[in-house]
């Protein structure tokens, strides 16, 4: 997976060494500097290496983990078990100079460069192996390389996991209204019964956005023998976005039965375009299409004010009642109004409150902010000369970062908070350089919070002197290591914060990927819905 680049330090390692013979290895000889084509070569020297160092006489070969949990326990830092990328990261972070995240990406590689120096210095120190030196260089350099394609293969994922929901009925047959090239841009589908009622949504019996569609219900195959029995139904439907708008604007909207998945009319029977009259000549279509883009958002906020009720009883005990009362509160109102604001019902008095609460939540991001300085000056005064006992100069290092772990999590919990206000403001009409500074806000509040930030830096650069006082490795490595949970968990809740102040300002007509949902039919009604 490695380009040239990447597999030049490991490289240069091992024909440096007189422990290796890839310098008169043919593969060497013959593609170098185009390492990427000998790979196989490169890694089978390594894991010679490996076989020395650990003093393995049975020809096996040594694993990836094996080794680097070797290298850990050697340095004094016991690996963990099953947590292979801590590992990594922790053998990264004791030999950089900083923590890597906090690098700018082109200048990673040379950090990496100094750390593995670092790590063969340390290793011809405590190992007695020859071989320990190089190895202990490539290891570095592999672990660098593993986070290095996990995020590259993380961000082209998405972070985003998809709902499983049932596939339509095999063989069945659709509704599939079409503009006048015939390109599908709306499609519903009777589906299989879920096998889980998670993550249903009821729809109110005075909801003007996706009932529009009951009227059509009956038209799709398998629908009105439902009607009939009185039985549940399930289906999906879903709207083409762009495609949609554009069809519904030049009118001209057209009703097939077709097979799912193919271009073949069912028993070549057009329906009625009357049936369809309603849908194309009133911009109802338009109207589904941006009432299931509602659900969406619906979904979307509800899960996410789910999740910081869950968080803020994580955090044991909020240093001030008052603040936990202020997030609960906002959460319990944004909860209660997401529906209704989402479905078009923009009152002035609802707007009102959701700025009461804003101003709420940015007293209470103020007041965090000077408590993360004031908590950060008292581990700066922290000397090692106070204790009797080094142990107890750990012991107040561990509770100082414990503190600021939970003053952390409180600042990003209010984040969230306030981001969830901004998107159901953001659903009122005008106001939209209010709109635009609180975004602007809210994301440079986030951003100040990354390891990138001159405040992660900072207090990465402060731990690290801090620890030089340490004489034991295992527990400047534990230092590290929670200083890296810290860091990974903020990074994870900023990408939440930012993925939903990105998705909320869109509608339907930036989607050209079809949004999809599924409903719930009872007695030919819509009751439920849930998005794919």
């Amino acid at each position: 997976m490695s380009n040239d680049d990447q597999l030049a330090p490991l490289v240069d390692t091992l024909t440096q060494t007189p422990l290796s013979i890839l310098k008169i290895c043919r593969a060497y000889e013959r593609h170098a500097p185009n390492h990427s084509r000998y790979t196989d070569q490169i890694g089978d020297e390594i894991y010679r290496l490996g076989q020395k160092a650990l003093n393995i006489t049975d020809g096996s070969r040594p694993s990836y983990q094996r080794m680097i949990d070797a290298l850990c326990k050697q340095l004094g830092s016991p690996a963990q078990e099953d947590e292979l990328a801590d590992d990594e990261t922790a053998l990264l972070n004791v030999f950089t100079s900083q923590r890597l995240s906090s690098i700018p990406t082109d200048k990673q590689q040379a950090a990496v460069n100094e750390a593995r120096q670092a790590a063969a210095e340390g290793a011809r120190s405590f190992l007695s192996a020859a071989e320990w030196p190089p190895l202990a260089a490539c290891l570095l350099q592999i672990a660098f390389l593993c986070g290095t394609h996990t995020e590259v293969a993380r961000a082209s994922k998405g972070t985003k996991a998809v709902n499983s929901t049932p596939a339509p009925i095999s063989n069945a047959e659709a509704l599939v209204i079409s503009n006048d090239s015939g390109t599908p841009v709306l499609t519903l589908a009777q589906i299989s019964p879920p096998d889980s009622e998670a993550g249903w949504r009821k729809v109110s019996k005075d909801d003007t956005g996706i009932s529009r569609l009951n009227p059509l219900l009956q038209v799709v195959p398998g629908m009105a023998m439902a009607v009939e029995v009185g039985t549940s139904n399930y289906m999906n439907v879903s709207p083409a976005g762009t495609k949609l708008v554009e069809s519904v604007k030049h009118g001209g909207l057209i009703g097939t039965l077709r097979k799912i998945g193919t271009n073949e009319l069912a028993g070549a029977t057009k329906l009625d375009v009357g049936k369809l009259l309603v849908l194309a000549t009133s911009g109802a279509a338009l109207n589904i299409a941006s009432a299931v883009l509602a659900q969406k958002h619906l979904a979307d906020i509800s899960e996410k004010l789910s999740d910081i009720k869950e968080a803020i009883e994580d955090v044991a005990t909020f240093q001030k009642n008052e603040r936990r009362s202020v997030l609960t509160g906002s959460i319990r109102y944004f909860e209660q109004i997401a529906g209704s604001v989402l479905s078009g019902e923009l009152s002035d008095e609802v707007v009102h409150v959701i700025e009461m609460h804003e101003t709420k939540l940015l007293e209470v991001q103020d007041h965090l902010a000077i408590d993360i300085r004031s908590q950060t000056e008292a581990l700066k005064i922290l000397k090692d000369e106070e204790w009797v006992r080094q142990g107890k100069y750990i012991k107040a290092l561990y509770e100082q970062q414990s503190a600021l772990d939970k003053l952390y999590r409180e600042m990003l919990l209010c984040l969230r908070a306030r981001a969830c206000g901004w998107q159901l403001f953001s659903a009122f009409p005008d106001r939209e350089q209010c709109k635009w500074d609180r975004l602007q806000d809210i994301r440079a509040s986030v951003l100040a919070l990354l390891p990138q930030g001159e405040a992660a830096i900072a207090l990465d650069q402060l731990l690290r002197e801090k620890i030089k006082a340490v004489t034991s490795a295992n527990e400047r490595s534990k230092i590290l290591r929670n200083e890296n949970a810290v860091l990974d968990r903020i990074s994870a809740q900023s990408a939440i914060v930012f993925d939903g102040l990105q998705t909320i300002g869109t509608d339907i007509s930036t989607h050209d990927a079809p949004l999809s949902i599924d409903l719930k039919i009872e007695d030919g009604v819509i009751v439920a819905t849930r998005m794919r």
